[in-house]
């Protein structure tokens, strides 16, 4: 293992005190400036990653905190939405299809909204402003173990995050799948 050391301690003292350049030479050892140089080094990298890690991990609580309410289905179906608005795609429009997603309409989304209690006006009124419209003769109340009810609403892809960041909508979901049997289909 080869070391680059300081030239400044000499066992014999030779004409000029600067950088080694040749390492075989016996005429070097280690120089430091403290006994915590090495120390502090180590102290001052590991404090400046734990902040770097802590605040990026703050900002990112911070700014998606409520994109945890939203399941990883509807930010998928979302997203091929987006991509396909911004540059339409023959292959990715049949993969939405094959999905059960509706492609008549590539800005509107249909989403389960589930919510601790039904809407008030107030809040009808706030999603609808956002451009969200609300089948309120969907609701579902809780029941039983369930502790959330829900309602289907037409979203714009555009206020996914908006939607998700109100403080009354616990959890959203997609609407938009395609359900197949679960058993074998015979024909009688």
């Amino acid at each position: 293992m080869v070391k680059c050391h300081l030239n400044v301690g000499y066992q014999k003292r030779s004409k000029f005190n600067s950088l080694s350049a040749d390492m075989s030479s016996a005429y070097y050892t280690n120089f430091r400036l403290s006994p915590w140089a090495g120390r502090t080094s180590r102290i001052v990298t590991i404090l400046i990653f734990i902040l770097v890690t802590v605040t990026g991990m703050v900002s990112c609580a911070v700014n998606m905190d409520y994109m945890g309410k939203v399941s990883g289905a509807l930010l998928q179906q979302v997203e091929l939405r987006r991509d396909q608005i911004a540059s339409p795609d023959a292959e990715r429009l049949k993969q939405m299809q094959d999905m059960g997603l509706s492609t008549a309409d590539l800005r509107k989304q249909l989403v389960f909204v589930y919510v601790k209690d039904p809407l008030s006006t107030a809040q009808a009124e706030d999603l609808s402003a956002m451009g969200v419209n609300v089948h309120t003769d969907t609701w579902i109340p809780p029941v039983g173990s369930h502790p959330l009810g829900f309602f289907i609403a037409e979203m714009p892809v555009d206020k996914l995050e908006a939607l998700a960041a109100r403080d009354y909508v616990a959890r959203l979901d997609t609407a938009e799948r395609q359900s197949l049997p679960q058993c074998p289909v015979t024909n009688y």
